[in-house]
């Protein structure tokens, strides 16, 4: 006689394990890992960081450091020198200077329509 040969539950239970934990491994290669690569990079930009450099905060705003406190940065911000704003580390974005450059555009665009005008179609009284 012959004997049928069914599937035990423990191999496809096995198999679905090792499916999930390679889909976890690759995720984790994929998302997890250059987000740490980039956090690193950017807390050793910020800890490089010293007096005199011009940075640019998270919040757009450009500066120069004037004072490293711990780990606050005291930051002069514009052309008034009296400025000074103090500022955590975590937020400066990068190590750059302002580009203050004016570029000139083309003839400006001159809109002829007023405010005070009014579309007659608009308005038409139907009497």
């Amino acid at each position: 006689m012959e004997q049928a040969v069914t599937p035990t539950a423990g191999t496809g239970l096995f198999g679905s394990i090792i499916y999930i934990a390679f889909i976890f491994g690759l995720m984790w290669l994929i998302m997890v890992r250059p987000q740490r690569k980039r956090e690193r990079a950017t807390a050793q930009m910020q800890s490089e960081i010293k007096v005199g450099q011009p940075v640019l905060l998270t919040s757009g705003i450009y500066g120069k450091v004037v004072d490293v406190i711990n780990d606050l940065f005291i930051i002069e911000i514009g052309l008034n020198k009296s400025v000074r704003v103090p500022v955590k580390k975590s937020q400066v974005a990068g190590v750059e200077a302002p580009n203050l450059k004016i570029v000139k555009d083309s003839a400006p665009v001159i809109d002829n329509t007023s405010a005070n005008e009014v579309d007659e179609e608009e308005y038409d009284d139907e009497d």
